[in-house]
């Protein structure tokens, strides 16, 4: 049982400043600044453009442990689907927000199109998407246009 009159934290020490108080409702999955407030939040899409042996999948919103296995399954689709030495092009020009989740997706799904003959890249990432990438040196492996 902790002592009334010693302090039980940094911010009751006067170490640490105190945190910014939230502002409104927070619900699981909402996406926090540092200060309390809530990101913006696109709406989750995925369009597809086949254009010969080429696809390229536009991803907007976030690419995260809820959206990344349906663009897994949409590339590795694309890939089956596309005859020889396909080119699969991903245009992350409209991700808001990129995980280890989202990232694993595009590392495997550089791998299967190296693995038949193809090629992949990266599109247009955003600077949310081009940050992680950068940090990962994930970057280094993906052909960047």
């Amino acid at each position: 049982m902790p002592r009334p009159d010693r302090p039980r934290s940094l911010y009751d020490r006067g170490l640490a400043p105190e945190p910014a108080p939230f502002r409104g409702v927070v619900r699981v999955g909402d996406r926090v600044r540092s200060g309390g407030e809530l990101m913006d939040s696109m709406p989750w899409s995925l369009r597809i453009e086949r254009l010969g042996n080429e696809v390229v999948l536009r991803v907007a919103g976030a690419l995260d442990l809820d959206t990344a296995s349906q663009l897994r399954s949409a590339g590795t689709s694309a890939l089956r689907e596309s005859g020889p030495a396909p080119t699969l092009t991903v245009d992350l020009s409209e991700v808001t927000f990129l995980d280890s989740t989202g990232l694993g997706v595009l590392v495997t799904l550089w791998h299967e199109a190296r693995n038949i003959g193809g090629k992949f890249q990266v599109a247009r990432p955003s600077a949310a998407a081009s940050r992680i990438l950068e940090i990962t040196g994930v970057d280094a492996l993906f052909d960047l246009t």
